[in-house]
């Protein structure tokens, strides 16, 4: 998204305050340092955290050799040259007017030209792009629409930015050519991909329909006869007790994901942060907001996107243990804060975040740390769907010209989500929400039912959507995209009119871990000699353009009446959104999608999830022309919908792939795809190859080179970059997971693995476990 959550001070204003540092210093020397603290974190988890994973170092590590050899082998930073040697051009889409473009000749390429043509070929011939729009034609080479040619002194570049047309497809080739000649000798092509339009679709080339049906997963839970509220979304469809005819549907959407981020390396390790902090204040406090609905049996409907690196977190032994610890540590030090408060003008605030914190642990104890049970749970009554996400949040519209990459993220994460849930997950999250056309029939190929898809993109397919972003619209591989509304959207992401920015509302940037003296903090919150949250906040936002200094006392009482106000007025808006598009629609009962970044929900809008149990109580007592529904639920009654393909798109910068391939000079991202892309393609060389492959240690080495592949193309690790927090971790995590995956597929090449390496990298990078993983997923078909 490019609109933020409304934010009441500035990044600056409160790295000012707090007096911290930007920057970073690589893992392994103990000393820690702070990114700044942003408003927003875009399709993501909000990480405001350190930019390096220093924290206290094993101590096992000073004494145990072995220790030691696993401590070297986790903080040391691979070299990554740029270049390999070898020949490949590469076609990175970025905006509907450009793409990046990526190459290299190598040797052997360089040698056979030499032999041909003579030793004085380089001499007299240059290097030169030839971009090709292949639009609506299957390329072979010569019947392509148009084309253009890049002679830029290309042979002293290895990359390279190209200007293009939006809504076009295009195929570059790399070649050399003599001087004063047309003569081209062509080296290497390049993948196709397609640019977005970057306008709006107002004609209507085509009308067709199809039909995306899915399981409703309805469940009759057992209550009083003065219950039945809590199946009362069931007995509207069934038309009982005078149920009316609902005019529209609300469709809930939570996106609950963080990057994994493991440690064992340090006893204490501020990445891991991120992680504990949303158990804490997200995922305990939403889990327990589904608790007082059931037991008051107000009845509700939730789609919530668990990621596998979340899911792989949140079952992970070592990460459960760590949580209990700062779920453990937090309450002891809200309880002294309590003790402290008394008569002081904070005392409420202290004695609500205590509760908080409590009600973390009672959570957390309830499903003995494995929160996945409490999810589980809600979507087998019925009231909540699961769904998926690419297994490690690649950018998949990036990946489209490795298949069997894009296969794996897809088939690892339904796998998981499978293992987890028992059962196949009907709809996908797309991380980053990005899409590009074709992704649907590997989506339908796995199983998938739907996805949801940036509206600009359904504004920019190939024809003209009748009911814009009101409904789904059917692909040609017969799935299901759900566009976002816009207009709820803004209700919470907008900066200047968003819910999270009211007055009476919890100041993020307040936080005890910065107001308190240093030696009254306890020596768990002064990890690596770096200030850091600790959840306990006494001020308020108190008004747009109040400095930190200058914020009042928070008041819970004043929030409480704020977020009930916000509640009543958003579910009123939604009866009018519906009534507006059933009469526009001509009477087809509009689906208003809301999804939103969970993590809002309670990190840093503390009130969040207050706010969704109000609207959801307000939902069942205070209307009736608004049925709230899961996806799923929805295409059960409704799967007629418009055939269309939408445009490119994302919800990243621009709504396009800005985010994640940026070229500026100070901190691009956009080099890591020519390192990605070369291991994408030798992972599926080796996997392909040694598919067959018996052996435990070549297996288990094959395995974990494909997760330390996946963890290097995290889309979390280029948005970071992009939006300068975290920078320094970033650029480290990508070196040393491509680092890992490229050591392992030599010592398999060479046939020479090295247990002690190969265990380590199992001990450490811990994602899909359980047989989640299989490498064979990267095998061409």
């Amino acid at each position: 998204m490019d609109e933020h959550p409304t934010a009441p001070s500035s990044p600056a204003a409160h790295a000012d305050a707090a007096a911290r540092t930007d920057e970073a210093v690589s893992p392994g020397t103990g000393a820690g340092t702070e990114a700044e603290p942003v408003e927003t974190f875009d399709g993501h988890a909000k990480v405001d955290r350190p930019s390096s994973p220093e924290g206290a170092p094993a101590r096992e590590a000073e004494l145990d050799p072995a220790a030691a050899y696993r401590k070297k082998v986790l903080t040391e930073l691979p070299l990554l040259t740029d270049t390999y040697d070898e020949t490949y051009l590469y076609l990175v889409p970025c905006d509907p007017g450009g793409l990046f473009v990526v190459w290299e000749v190598g040797r052997v390429t360089r040698e056979e030209l030499a032999r041909r043509f003579g030793p004085e070929f380089f001499a007299s011939n240059h290097l030169l792009l030839r971009v090709y729009d292949v639009t609506g034609v299957d390329f072979d080479g010569f019947n392509a629409v148009s084309f253009f040619e890049v002679d830029d002194f290309l042979n002293d570049k290895l990359q390279y930015w190209v200007k293009v047309e939006g809504g076009r497809s295009y195929v570059a080739e790399l070649g050399f050519r003599a001087a004063g000649t047309t003569f081209f000798e062509k080296v290497a092509r390049s993948n196709a991909v397609q640019t977005p339009r970057g306008v709006p679709e107002t004609a209507d080339r085509y009308v067709a329909w199809g039909d995306a049906p899915s399981d409703p997963n309805e469940r009759e839970i057992g209550v009083g006869p003065d219950e039945w509220r809590y199946n009362q979304y069931l007995y509207w469809k069934r038309r009982t007790h005078a149920a009316p005819e609902e005019k529209g549907y609300w469709a809930l959407v939570l996106h609950q994901h963080l990057p994994f981020v493991r440690h064992p390396e340090y006893d204490v390790a501020l990445e891991e942060q991120w992680f504990f902090e949303a158990v804490v204040s997200v995922y305990t406090q939403f889990l327990h907001m589904l608790w007082r609905l059931e037991r008051d049996k107000v009845d509700f409907r939730v789609t919530v996107s668990l990621t596998p690196p979340l899911l792989s977190m949140m079952q992970d032994p070592l990460l459960k243990l760590r949580a209990a610890r700062h779920i453990d540590q937090c309450i002891a030090l809200a309880t002294r804060e309590v003790e402290n408060a008394g008569g002081k003008p904070w005392l409420a605030a202290a004695e609500e975040i205590l509760a908080r914190f409590w009600t973390a642990k009672h959570v957390w104890d309830s499903y003995e740390g494995d929160l996945t049970r409490g999810y589980r749970d809600f979507q087998d009554a019925g009231k909540l769907e699961v769904i998926t996400c690419p297994a490690t949040h690649f950018v998949l519209p990036l990946f489209r010209h490795f298949p069997e990459t894009v296969r794996a993220q897809v088939q690892v994460a339904c796998r998981q989500y499978a293992r987890v849930f028992g059962r196949w997950p009907r709809g996908i999250w797309l991380a980053e929400n990005a899409w590009t056309p074709g992704l649907d029939e590997l989506l339908a190929s796995e199983g998938l039912r739907y996805f949801l898809v940036n509206p600009k993109g359904v504004e920019e397919g190939d024809t003209r959507p009748f009911y814009g972003s009101t409904e789904p619209v059917v692909t040609p591989a017969g799935l299901a995209a759900f566009p976002i509304d816009p207009e709820t959207r803004a209700k919470i992401w907008s900066r200047e009119n968003g819910y999270p920015g009211a007055p009476n509302y919890k100041e993020w940037y307040r936080d005890l871990g910065y107001d308190a003296d240093w030696d009254y903090l306890p020596e768990y919150w002064k990890t690596a000699s770096v200030r850091r949250n600790t959840g306990i906040k006494y001020y308020r936002i108190t008004g747009r353009g109040v400095d930190l200094g200058g914020k009042g006392y928070y008041e819970p009482a004043w929030a409480r009446e704020t977020l009930e106000a916000q509640a009543g007025a958003f579910v009123f808006e939604r009866g009018a959104q519906v009534n507006h598009w059933y009469g526009t629609n001509g009477g087809r009962k509009p689906v208003i999608v809301s999804a939103y970044d969970a993590e809002l929900f309670g990190h840093w809008w503390e009130e969040g999830p207050a706010f969704l149990e109000s609207v959801f109580r307000r939902m069942l007592r205070d209307q009736t022309e608004v049925r709230p529904v899961t996806l799923s639920e929805y295409l059960a009654e409704h799967p007629g919908h418009q055939r269309l393909v939408p445009g490119p798109s994302s919800w990243g910068k621009g709504d396009y792939f800005q985010t994640w391939v940026e070229g500026r000079e100070f901190q691009p991202n956009s080099w890591v795809y020519r390192h990605v892309y070369r291991l994408c393609g030798k992972m599926t060389d080796a996997a392909t190859r040694l598919r067959d492959a018996t052996d435990p240690l070549l297996v288990r080495a094959l395995n974990q080179a494909a997760r330390e592949l996946f963890l290097a193309g995290a889309s979390d690790w280029g948005f970071l970059i992009s939006t300068g927090q975290a920078v320094r971790y970033s650029e480290v995590q990508i070196t040393q997971h491509l680092g890992r995956a490229r050591e392992l597929l030599r010592q398999v090449e060479a046939g020479s693995i090295v247990p002690e390496y190969l265990q380590t990298l199992e001990d450490a990078d811990t994602i899909f476990p359980f047989g989640d993983m299989d490498f064979r997923v990267f095998c061409r078909a």
